[in-house]
């Protein structure tokens, strides 16, 4: 071909081409800016005009800047917890304790890294708390977290973009993830609207008519990669991309359909020191039912605990049905009730305590009654050695019903522990019809929680471990 003839014009949907357009214009964005003004006007700037299919990517700084997602280090109060992980970190204590707030869990760490699980369920290095391309104050001292709701945020930046302009596009929020196993960091979608962020290919014949078996496509990732190209990770100031052509599936989806379920996170679940810090009292859940095959494995965990002699004390009363969790719960609740009345106290705490007491059985999808019995346990002469026998035997109990909660939280459950049955063991014992030598000792509920639970804290070391005969 003549270099100086003229092109014959590509078909674009035939060869599959897509156009990416970084958008100039775009101003630094502050507290209470409105994010699709900028849009419109950085559009203009660009001589650009959105078409029906087109896809906005917004990066997740603007956004978070817009939102007032910014905190002061100066403001922060470091937990002994943070101060305590800050240290084996190499970070700012203040710093530790916003990603720990943010988070629902450390996955991983060691120092200069820190891995969590967001409480949006991404798992990433400090929760995505940033300090960079942020407008610093003296001490180098302002956070960046991300956006509060990036799937509602791209929702709604959608939904203005049609009223204003008749036109049906999908909106990204990206942002930058490093990688398990490969080195540096790549766009993924944090916020998603108006596309199927995970494409399922299961089925679809390949070019030799094999059906596929496990093909998902991560298409809004894909996108978020491509246009982080465009937007640059310095200086660049190219927040906003549009790109057109894209094939895809329009639908309401959202960046959640690419949060891997725990359950099926070979990666994280092994990990014993993030199972232990990660786990937290679920007393709340949600009304998806707990696979059987999920419930075996939890139950199959808590009995690899040890015990005295290996006599296996613990014994397990499994309750799934809702007139069974009914019945025990409103048989507990009126030992409370009696017992509360008994002690004097005012009639509406002791109401409001039953309330919570039934609440917390009847909500929960699974209920375990954690027995023990002493059938299998030694026998001795004396009070003393019996009275030992026993504490073995509860010693043993408690370890399984510890390995059940890091089962629980391994598998992506909640799981609580409600030590009531202790007060009452014959009315647990009549209300379900557990053996006369089985021993109520805990009621453990298990399901899909419903909320994150509350962080715990902890004592500092120093203050409950004594080193005994260390040198003077």
């Amino acid at each position: 071909m003549n270099p100086h003839d003229t092109p014959t014009p590509v078909n674009s949907a035939k060869v599959g081409v897509a156009r990416f357009v970084a958008l100039a214009g775009v101003p630094l964005v502050k507290p209470d800016d409105d994010l699709a003004t900028i849009i419109f006007a950085a559009l203009a700037a660009s001589h650009e005009k959105l078409c029906d299919g087109d896809v906005v990517v917004i990066a997740q700084k603007i956004v978070s800047k817009a939102e007032g997602r910014i905190v002061r280090l100066a403001s922060v109060t470091p937990s002994t917890e943070a101060q305590s992980l800050a240290r084996k970190v190499n970070k700012d204590p203040r710093l530790v304790e916003l990603v720990l707030r943010e988070s629902d869990e450390v996955v991983r760490y060691r120092r200069d890294v820190l891995i969590v699980a967001h409480r949006l369920g991404f798992v990433m290095a400090n929760a995505g708390i940033d300090l960079s391309n942020v407008e610093q104050g003296l001490r180098d001292d302002t956070a960046l977290l991300l956006p509060e709701d990036p799937d509602a945020t791209c929702a709604q930046l959608r939904g203005t973009i049609k009223t204003l302009t008749g036109t049906d596009v999908a909106v990204i929020i990206n942002d930058s993830h490093g990688r398990a196993f490969r080195n540096g960091t790549v766009g993924v979608a944090i916020g998603a609207s108006g596309l199927l962020a995970l494409t399922d290919l299961r089925g679809h014949a390949d070019l030799y008519r094999r059906r596929l078996q496990s093909t998902e496509v991560a298409i809004a990732d894909e996108i978020a990669s491509a246009a982080s190209l465009l937007m640059g990770q310095a200086d660049e100031g190219r927040p906003i991309v549009v790109a057109r052509g894209i094939r895809m599936k329009r639908h309401d989806g959202t960046a959640a359909e690419l949060v891997r379920s725990k359950s099926l996170d070979l990666f994280r679940s092994s990990v014993p020191d993030a199972l232990l810090r990660g786990r937290r009292s679920i007393r709340r859940y949600t009304g998806q039912p707990v696979p059987d095959a999920l419930l075996e494995q939890v139950l199959e965990t808590a009995i690899c605990a040890p015990s005295a002699h290996n006599r296996q004390p613990w014994r397990f009363a499994v309750l799934k049905h809702s007139a069974v969790k009914e019945r025990l719960a409103l048989a507990m609740g009126e030992r409370l009730r009696h017992d509360r009345t008994c002690d004097g106290d005012h009639s509406d705490a002791i109401k409001q305590d039953v309330t919570r007491s039934i609440a917390r059985i009847t909500g929960a999808p699974i209920a375990v009654v954690v027995c023990l019995t002493m059938e299998d346990m030694d026998r001795y002469p004396d009070n003393r050695r019996n009275d030992a026998e026993r504490q073995m035997a509860v010693q043993g109990t408690a370890m399984a019903i510890q390995n059940m909660l890091i089962a629980a939280h391994g598998a992506g459950l909640g799981a609580s522990v409600m030590c009531a049955p202790l007060f009452c063991p014959d009315t647990v014992r009549v209300a379900i019809g557990l053996p006369t030598h089985w021993d109520p000792q805990a009621l453990v509920t298990l399901g899909y929680a419903a909320n994150a639970g509350k962080p715990f804290r902890r004592r500092p070391l120093g203050d409950i471990v004594r080193i005994v005969g260390e040198e003077p």
